[in-house]
């Protein structure tokens, strides 16, 4: 009689990476490297760059740094400018937004207790929605699930161990955890990668905690994230930080070091109620751990919305009504285009013009638009 086992297990487990590889293969170019297949107009360019399309031509003829964007090789028109060359313009003309001396890099966390509200997806469009803004931004995989680690072109237990991730800094063999940080296919994005070993940082820190000698060795068991993230920093003008769908020492860790927290939450019942209990742990977190903690903002982000369903909608109304401020006016909207481009590894800002969800985009862009401006407001009050 058949008994399902380790021999069971096994075989599954061997099906399913085999697909992955596969799904990752048809993701990629054929170089076997992911890569961002998007081109920007001269029309995109002038925007970006804050200069005339008179002035970028120039640039192409200049003889110290010249800037030729992208042309079809039979009538040499001009195709595109990718993003590296439109950051390189940015660097040439001085229009680049990221932070001014004296200004910290902000650490901002998507966070939720329940899983499937799109945390993770919110963490990578963020990313790239700064990137393409110009921002250095480092995106820190907090989830032992690894799906902000995958949306960047990887198998996270097939291309990384415990020792690619921040738990060596964590276990005290590294003083920094530089040595962890992968730059992205997408110009702009490192990462900090994870994969299934780090939910043993759960345990370990819990235990570190309950062992403590002192009150300041307890406290300080909490601000390991933020201790780590001080020490690359400079390098960034964001952090992002996927959090895991749990209450724990790594949420709580992440919510230490977090500058700014965005909650997703969808309209129902369920994800408020949720909501709510999250919102009782931060207080309670920030009464016990770090009382004299100060956010630049919190904000609960509305995501999966379906504008065709008048209960969600009419939920959304009261979500409004009761989180006020504290809530974004911008909708994330659920998209079918999001998880069609996620099924081969990419993401619609990945995508050349002609296979781009232009509305989904300009949703995204708006929801996100609103979220960049809360950080430079953070950075404004300093100066």
């Amino acid at each position: 009689m058949f008994s399902p086992g380790i021999e069971q297990l096994d075989e599954i487990i061997g099906k399913c990476e085999e697909t992955l590889e596969i799904l990752r293969d048809h993701g990629m170019s054929p170089q076997m490297q992911k890569h961002i297949e998007r081109e920007f107009t001269v029309a995109e360019a002038e925007a970006m760059v804050g200069r005339s399309r008179a002035t970028l031509s120039r640039q192409e003829k200049d003889p110290d740094r010249p800037v030729v964007p992208m042309k079809h090789a039979n009538s040499g028109r001009v195709r595109g400018y990718t993003l590296d060359q439109i950051n390189e313009l940015r660097d040439i003309f001085g229009t680049s937004p990221r932070r001014k001396e004296g200004q910290s890099c902000k650490i901002l966390s998507m966070q939720s207790f329940k899983g499937g509200v799109a945390k993770s997806v919110s963490t990578v469009y963020f990313a790239q929605y700064l990137a393409i803004r110009g921002y250095r931004v480092l995106v820190v995989d907090c989830d032992p699930q690894a799906s902000a680690t995958s949306s960047f072109g990887y198998i996270p237990d097939h291309d990384f161990t415990e020792e690619d991730t921040m738990i060596p800094y964590i276990d005290g063999k590294k003083d920094s955890i530089e040595y962890a940080v992968r730059q992205t296919y997408f110009p702009g994005i490192d990462l900090v990668p994870s994969c299934l070993p780090w939910y043993e940082v759960e345990f370990g820190l819990f235990n570190a905690v309950t062992h403590a000698d002192t009150e300041e060795e307890r406290l300080s068991y909490y601000q390991e994230l933020r201790q780590a993230i001080r020490t690359v920093e400079v390098n960034y003008d964001v952090v992002l930080m996927d959090s895991p769908p749990a209450l724990g020492m790594i949420s709580i860790n992440i919510l230490s070091a977090a500058d700014g927290v965005i909650v997703p939450t969808p309209p129902s019942m369920y994800d408020f109620a949720s909501t709510t209990q999250y919102f009782k742990m931060v207080k309670r977190v920030i009464q016990s751990v770090t009382p004299e903690k100060r956010f630049d903002f919190i904000k609960v982000m509305p995501t999966k919305v379906e504008r065709n369903k008048s209960r969600q909608m009419d939920f959304l109304d009261i979500m409004r009504g009761r989180f006020g401020l504290s809530m974004l006016r911008s909708i994330f909207t659920s998209a079918s285009a999001i998880p069609n481009a996620a099924s081969v590894y990419k993401t619609l800002y990945d995508l050349p013009k002609g296979e781009r969800d232009n509305a989904t985009i300009d949703m995204l862009d708006e929801v996100f638009g609103e979220i960049e401006a809360l950080i430079r407001k953070a950075w404004e009050d300093v100066v």
